[in-house]
């Protein structure tokens, strides 16, 4: 059975997991939903919320001030089985679209316990009031058909939501459910790739020496960051960097050269400490391997004689081909979901440029952008370093779909590589120091590598928040 979960219902599952984790509990009640739904503040549910004269505020602080860290996902109670059920149900009745978190929060309302139901109750929320909410208004005459999953199906709802609710969806390379992406750029044909030009210098010649650092990411009594147990996963001469996580938050890909003409893709093993060769393109090299979405594939940069354009891979390193032609020469991306990407475009001056992979549409949505794009957690907004001049850089979150932007906050003076906490917190790197940024405290100091040891530039953090990697320049001393 297949579930369609929305976005904001996978992040409200992975909220509960931390609920349950945070009371000691071995595995996640509907009040633990409930928690989930309510403390990421997903904008479809305020919208939903807001006639129904219901304020978040009004709910026990526990409720609303939950991180979406986890360390793995809980299993359900029996009662949270049911919530599931009737939340895949409430969808179904109200037109077969996605199950969001009003459709969950409708399903703690109609099957959660006794201690769910009763903050519900001391809540105000009208179960009517709110089912009514969640039907869309008829367009036309079509007639509505509605499908009760059977009581035997429950379990295996319950089933199919917990393998969804990892963080970002981890794809199953046993499953064939058919290539989400055409064979070729629905953009247009890509152009024939000749020579080099005789001044072609390969990326890898001027690559730095540098080393992927691993290490936990905790918080401290206070619920300040902590990083502890850093060592140099990729300790040896040469460029290791472009670091990212897969959605089980235990693989990491990143880029690495063997030589002055070549890069390819790697992967680390976190819990064994090994290393594997994914990709083996003699004639072309790769930068930036980033899992994509909901894809047992990565996408990265293919270079070849001085054209660079955004391409696809599966995790075997298999070549899949171009995912757009006109976009090019493309120097970083980032996902924002399933099928839309932001991408570094190098010119005069650069461009920040947002493509559909599935329509082929690209367009320009900003000027001067910095390297280092994000999709910010829970969201599927993007983060990007807006340079204005030389002194003035800002990070700003984008809107995808709409291209408006606003700026977040200044980066550290000079720098911008960034990356995000499932709870919220920018960090960037100053030299050794690392910073921390949240909304209510700026920037402060949460780690100092110490002297001798390499300067911070790119950073990744494991979709749980658990694990996180900082690219460091190697020292003298081998650091």
């Amino acid at each position: 059975m297949s579930i369609n979960l929305a976005d904001d219902a996978v992040h409200a599952l992975n909220r509960a997991s931390a609920a349950a984790a945070r009371e000691g509990a071995e595995a996640i009640s509907p009040r633990n939903i409930l928690a989930g739904i309510v403390s990421q503040r997903a904008p479809g549910l305020l919208e939903l919320l807001d006639p129904l004269g219901l304020e978040l505020e009004a709910l026990p602080e526990e409720m609303r001030d939950l991180p979406e860290t986890y360390h793995g996902h809980l299993p359900f109670t029996s009662d949270a089985h049911e919530v599931l059920a009737a939340a895949v149900t409430a969808a179904s009745e109200s037109g077969g679209g996605a199950t969001t978190s009003g459709h969950l929060l409708l399903g703690v309302a109609r099957a959660g316990d006794a201690l769910a139901r009763q903050a519900l109750e001391e809540w105000g929320l009208a179960e009517d009031a709110l089912a009514a909410a969640l039907v869309p208004q008829p367009d036309g005459d079509a007639d509505t058909v509605s499908a009760t999953p059977a009581a035997g199906t429950v379990l295996l709802v319950a089933l199919s939501i917990a393998l969804a609710c990892t963080g970002d969806t981890v794809p199953d390379p046993s499953q064939d459910t058919g290539d989400p992406f055409a064979s070729t750029p629905t953009d247009g044909a890509l152009p024939e790739i000749g020579p080099a030009p005789p001044d072609y210098v390969p990326t890898a010649a001027g690559a730095p020496s540098t080393d992927i650092w691993l290490g936990r990411l905790g918080r401290d009594e206070q619920g300040g960051l902590v990083v502890s147990g850093l060592s140099n996963g990729t300790d040896r001469d040469g460029y290791d960097n472009q670091p990212a996580f897969d959605p089980a938050g235990d693989v990491i890909y990143y880029t690495a050269a063997m030589d002055s003409t070549q890069t390819d893709a790697f992967r680390y093993l976190v819990e064994d400490g090994a290393t594997e060769q994914v990709t083996h393109t003699p004639d072309a090299s790769e930068f930036s391997p980033t899992p994509i979405p909901g894809q047992a594939a990565f996408s990265a940069i293919h270079e070849k004689n001085g054209l660079q354009y955004l391409w696809r891979y599966g995790v075997d390193g298999s070549e899949l081909g171009p995912i757009f032609a006109t976009a090019e020469p493309v120097g970083y991306h980032a996902w924002a979901d399933e099928r839309t990407v932001a991408m570094f475009i190098l010119g005069s001056p650069p461009t920040l440029q947002v493509g559909d992979a599935l329509s082929g549409e690209i367009r320009v949505v900003a000027e001067n952008p910095g390297r280092s794009i994000h999709r910010i957690p829970g969201s599927s907004e993007i983060s990007f370093v807006r340079k204005v001049d030389d002194e003035e850089w800002w990070i700003e979150r984008l809107d995808p779909g709409s291209g408006d932007s606003e700026r977040i906050v200044r980066t550290l003076p000079a720098r911008e590589d960034h990356a995000w906490t499932p709870g919220g917190e920018i960090l960037m790197g100053d030299g050794t120091v690392l910073f921390a940024w949240s909304g209510d405290a700026g920037w402060r100091e949460i780690a100092d590598l110490g002297a001798g040891s390499g300067d911070i530039s790119r950073i990744a953090v494991s979709p749980d928040g658990s694990r996180i990697a900082l690219v460091r320049n190697r020292t003298d001393e081998g650091g």
